[in-house]
């Protein structure tokens, strides 16, 4: 009953009907029926039927997938019986008629063939690279369906809203056609992933059996190219032969005396020889050929495994240490440079055989010959052309032998770089996936007795018996040479340290001294001490090749790759107990605490000693990996370096040793010294874990790369070192000039004044040089050493990047971390961009980067380039300062790339808060603005003085905001930008820095004025601070009831002479006034009281 009333009720409230599906041809029509013009809701209604079509289109290429992939599924069961029939009729290709083929024939049939396995192979690796597509494709196609399936329903919500809209208007009507036509496409998508995943097994089985089929054809060919081939060397062999057996018959002909014919005939027999020797280098060639590209397939296989492994299998340690000893095995990448040159040499070959048989065929030739020797008979004439004949069949062998060993070597050059190419992409798909992987088992309870174990096996006598035999297989020659040298070496070792020790005594007291020291002391220093740390290294590079030969066990080569990699370490060590001799280079040149410097390398040389014997069973048990060397003694040996390293560091910690070079006023460590002391404490014993983890491999590269960079900064610092040194001698040296120029006036200005009264001697040369070096690197020199620190820095920053993209493919895991997504608009489609965790640490590494170059980059630039140009003054602040605003600029553009906010969307924020900032922040912005018009138009100067309002002062500096201005009280005054561009202020140096002071001088009404002008003029000419161009001036400018009133006019080279110049302009015009009685006047006032109150006022004072 209630059935019909329900179904009533449903029926009011469906939806007006609308077509099942959207064709293109509906759309169109719908986008016809829109007015013309340009009004906006127009516009959006054609965008919406526009999104429609392109959507219904996408839809129609999905549905014709789904068509394509339904009849794939219908056809595969004759498609798999097709492809097997295929596989069972596969024969080999018969090679009975190989022996009747001869010549071109050959020839064009081992074209061909080849020609055919280039294009199996061809389609080998197409088919390798679909079915590794497939296999990626389905593994993303189930995380694909749940995000579509998601967007379908969020799709069918939104039109169920629409469809129950009443009075719907035309944009919403094309809103809910955009809506079914999304609901229709995201349909068909999702049947055609269906299908494409219901499929994948079906098109994997059809691919993998093409695959096969194709191998088995590339196999068959390849013994039929072989049998080509061997029928071509046997061809050869036989042509060969009988040429040889020619020039054999001529050669037992040839009995006669004529040196002619006997010299033609050994040529012959030479070109026989290399006949022979082409014909079997081709054969090799051949074979190599053959090995090479068997070495490429199986390289071809294991990358496919390798990237399957990797993708599916999980990740164990048993399988990382059997991925690293099967990559360990790979063979070397082949040098193409040499294959390249052995190329030239047979194309030279060539071009000398085509040379000698043009001569041959040069009728002219013969007729040289028959000059050399004029007394042939005829049967020798006859005889000689047979030689000449034979020699012209040889030169055509070997012409063809030479073609045919350059086509060779051409095709090894090809399968070289295909296998070189091969072993790049898995040395980096291992370097990206397996350096994360552990490579031992962690430490359990097992460790210990499997390390007694292999403590036993390696301290047995019959382990170390294969050393003596390594030293007797190398010969009682060799070790006598070997003994030489090392006495040799040790003889040098010792007389390089006596040298070094004699040297640094004698030139011990000339450091420091001013007329004696230089900079060559610290080069030579440097680089003997250098020289002497060789010698110990070169000894152990000599044990290494005494023990190390083919023959010898796996142990000893391990030993002596051992100690080659020992060399470094021990080299370090004798280099800085040299540096840190009590007269060495740190102490006397660089200046160094002494005391310091003495427990720094007694500490350091009790870890070197330390860790030497741990280094070389490391290295030692790095390449012998029988027995659980590696994993035991290997591991605990590495991990008591990690521990001493900790130790080492924290023991300099503790003694507050500065890392980075600071300045002389800090006392204590900076914020980034203790940064990177816990980076250098702490690293070790994070690798410590890691290898009793399991990562030793991982550890130990990380921890070497770690101190490869320590190693990078204290050469930049030694750098610094060196350079701070050679500008506290050159400043030694100006110092030194000047006090000997400034002693010589002196003597000079005794002598001209003749005077009686003794006078105190002048100080010496040597004593105000010293005087000056005590306080150069911290006051005058402080901008230079500010710019070499910022240079340095740079440098180091650039070094530690080269220095670790080397590993760089080992961090490219964090691609794979996604850490957001943001749209992006492709092609007028959005489409969703992850953000990965490598770029966000890119990102966090270019904002330091972008930090660390804007304020070192000022620096550099005047250092590097703005010293070298003649800039008028300010022009070089003002380009580093907008260099740096440009770096600034440049770094946020790059970091916010980096992070997915391209300019396109961050233009409208920047404009926004542009029109924002500018309402609400706009004296701020105005000051902004000022700053950069001052930076261009330049109106002051860093070092101008300015006259602004009621405040005087220089200039110190010019921010972006405000401007600082030293008064002559030395108070800083900040005074806004705007302030310089739009008020009214005085410039006393904008130009030229000479400026005018204008001074009274008063004397009584009775005084002689030319007098009075005279000693003023010598008053002038006397003082030292007034310039002569501009010509001072005197004038007569007043006359009062009382004094006569001049005005002096003078000029000075500085604002700073201003009152310096007028102390001493007025001392000596007094003095010479006082010295001709010219007196000064007071004002006088007579003051008369007329009254009778006046004698009440002031009653007559008794007598």
């Amino acid at each position: 009953m209630f059935a019909p009333i329900l179904l009533f009720f449903m029926l009011l409230l469906l939806p007006a009907p609308v077509p099942a599906d959207q064709s293109v041809a509906d759309i169109e029509a719908l986008l016809k029926e829109i007015p013309e013009g340009d009004k906006p809701e127009l516009q959006k209604l054609r965008d919406s039927y526009n999104q429609a079509l392109q959507l219904v289109r996408e839809g129609e290429r999905y549905r014709q997938q789904t068509e394509s992939l339904r009849q794939f599924m219908e056809k595969y069961p004759a498609e798999l019986k097709k492809l097997e029939q295929q596989k069972a009729a596969i024969k080999g290709t018969s090679t009975e008629s190989i022996p009747l083929l001869d010549g071109p024939d050959l020839e064009q049939a081992l074209v061909d063939a080849q020609a055919r396995r280039l294009e199996l192979r061809r389609q080998r690796e197409e088919l390798t690279n679909t079915l590794n597509l497939q296999e990626l494709s389905n593994s993303g196609l189930l995380n694909q369906l749940d995000e579509l399936r998601q967007q379908l329903r969020q799709t069918q919500q939104g039109l169920d809203e629409l469809q129950f809209t009443e009075n719907q208007s035309r944009q919403q009507n094309a809103n809910r056609i955009l809506a079914m036509v999304r609901e229709q496409t995201l349909q068909r998508r999702i049947q055609m992933l269906e299908l494409e995943q219901l499929s994948s097994g079906n098109r994997d089985n059809l691919n993998k059996l093409r695959l096969e089929i194709l191998q088995n054809r590339l196999t068959d060919l390849d013994q039929y190219i072989d049998a080509l081939q061997n029928r071509q060397n046997e061809l050869r062999r036989a042509t060969t032969e009988a040429a040889i057996a020619e020039s054999e018959r001529l050669l037992d002909e040839v009995e006669t005396d004529s040196p002619l014919l006997t010299r033609e005939q050994e040529r012959n027999q030479q070109l026989s020889a290399q006949l022979v020797e082409r014909s079997r280098t081709i054969e090799s060639l051949q074979l190599e050929n053959q090995a090479v590209e068997g070495s490429v397939g199986e390289l071809t296989t294991l990358k496919n495994n390798l990237k399957e492994q990797l993708e599916w299998l999980q990740v164990s340690r048993g399988f990382g240490e059997n991925l690293r000893n099967r990559l360990s095995e790979l063979p070397s990448p082949y040098p193409l440079p040499q294959l390249e040159a052995r190329i030239v040499q047979s194309r030279v070959d060539k071009f000398g055989y085509q040379e000698a048989l043009d001569d041959i065929h040069n009728s002219s030739y013969r007729n040289r010959l028959l000059t050399l020797e004029q007394d042939l008979s005829e049967e020798q004439q006859l005889l000689l052309d047979e030689l000449l004949t034979t020699r012209a069949r040889l030169l055509e062998r070997l012409l063809a032998a030479t073609d045919n060993q350059i086509h060779e070597q051409t095709r090894l050059k090809v399968a070289y770089s295909r296998q070189n190419g091969q072993l790049e992409e898995i040395r980096a798909l291992s370097d990206e996936r397996l350096f994360w992987l552990p490579d031992l088992r962690p430490v359990g309870s097992g460790f210990p007795a499997a390390m007694m174990e292999t403590l036993n096996w390696l301290t047995r006598g019959a382990t170390w018996t294969a050393l003596p035999r390594a030293l007797q297989q190398q010969g009682g020659a060799s070790l006598t040479l070997y003994g030489i040298s090392t006495l040799v070496v040790l003889y040098l070792w010792l007389l390089s340290r006596r040298s070094l020790r004699d040297y640094l005594e004698r030139i011990g007291p000339r450091i420091g001294n001013v007329t004696q020291d230089k900079y060559g002391y610290t080069f030579n220093t440097l680089l003997l001490s250098l020289l002497t740390a060789l010698p110990v290294p070169a000894l152990l590079s000599l044990l290494s090749h005494a023990i190390d030969s083919p023959l010898a066990s796996p142990i000893v080569v391990s030993l002596a790759a051992a100690l080659r990699e020992l060399m470094l370490p021990v080299f370090i060590l004798l280099l800085v107990g040299n540096l840190t001799l009590p007269k060495g280079l740190l102490v006397m040149h660089f200046n160094l605490p002494a005391e310091q410097v003495r427990r720094v390398w007694r500490q350091f040389r009790t870890l070197m000693l330390s860790l030497l014997p741990m280094l070389l069973l490391l290295y030692t048990a790095r390449e012998f990996r029988e027995f659980s060397l590696y994993e035991t003694l290997g591991r605990l040996a590495f991990m008591y370096t990690c521990l001493l390293m900790s130790l080492f560091s924290w023991r300099l910690y503790r003694q507050d040793m500065p890392l980075l070079v600071s300045t002389p006023r800090q006392e204590h460590l900076t914020l980034a010294n203790h940064l990177l002391w816990g980076l250098l404490i702490t690293s070790p014993l994070l690798a410590l874990a890691a290898a009793a983890m399991g990562y030793l491999f991982t550890a130990h590269t990380l921890l070497r790369q770690l101190e490869f960079s320590v190693l990078a900064g204290l050469g930049f610092v030694m750098a610094y070192l060196s350079v701070r040194r050679w500008m506290l001698l050159q400043r030694r040296r100006l110092a030194f000039d000047r006090a000997k120029a400034r002693r010589a006036e002196i003597l000079a200005q005794r002598k001209e004044k003749e005077r009686e009264e003794p006078h105190e001697t002048p100080p010496s040369p040597e004593a105000e040089a010293a005087a000056v070096a005590e306080v150069d690197l911290d006051t005058i020199s402080a901008q230079s050493l500010g710019l070499l620190r910022s240079a340095l820095m740079l440098g180091y920053l650039l070094c530690l990047m080269l220095l670790w993209s080397e590993i760089n493919t080992a961090f490219s895991f964090l691609d794979s971390i996604e850490v957001w997504h943001v749209s992006s608009s492709l092609a007028g489609e959005d489409t969703l961009v992850p953000i990965s965790l490598k770029d966000l640490v890119i990102a966090v590494f270019l904002v330091v980067l972008t930090l660390v170059t804007a304020r070192n980059l000022p620096g550099l630039m005047e250092l590097s380039v703005l010293q070298h140009l003649e800039l008028s003054p300010g022009t070089g602040f003002a380009i580093t300062t907008i260099s740096k605003y440009l770096v600034l600029m440049v770094g946020a553009f790059a970091t916010f790339a980096m992070l997915g906010i391209d300019w396109s969307k961050l233009q409208w924020l920047v404009a926004a808060l542009s029109v924002g900032l500018g309402f609400g922040l706009q004296e701020i912005f105005a000051n902004f603005v000022s700053g950069l018009i001052i930076l261009f138009e330049k109106p002051i100067r860093i070092g101008d003085t300015v006259t602004i309002r009621d405040l005087t002062g220089t200039i110190s500096k010019i921010k972006t905001r405000a401007t600082t201005i030293v008064d002559w009280d030395r108070r800083e005054i900040i005074v806004p930008n705007k302030a310089f561009i739009t008020e009214q202020f005085v410039n006393w140096s904008l130009s030229d820095a000479i400026t005018r002071v204008k001074l009274y001088v008063r004397v009584r009404l009775d005084a002689d004025t030319e007098l009075v002008q005279r000693l003023t003029r010598e008053a002038i000419a006397e003082c030292s601070l007034i310039l002569d161009n501009p010509v001072p001036e005197v004038f007569l400018i007043e006359l009062t009831d009382s004094a006569l009133v001049y005005e002096v006019r003078v000029y000075v080279n500085d604002m700073g002479h201003r009152m310096p110049m007028t102390h001493e302009l007025h001392s000596l015009l007094l003095e010479r006034l006082r010295r001709h009685d010219i007196r000064i006047p007071h004002q006088q006032v007579d003051i008369r009281l007329v009254g009778d109150d006046a004698e009440a006022l002031f009653p007559a004072r008794p007598s």
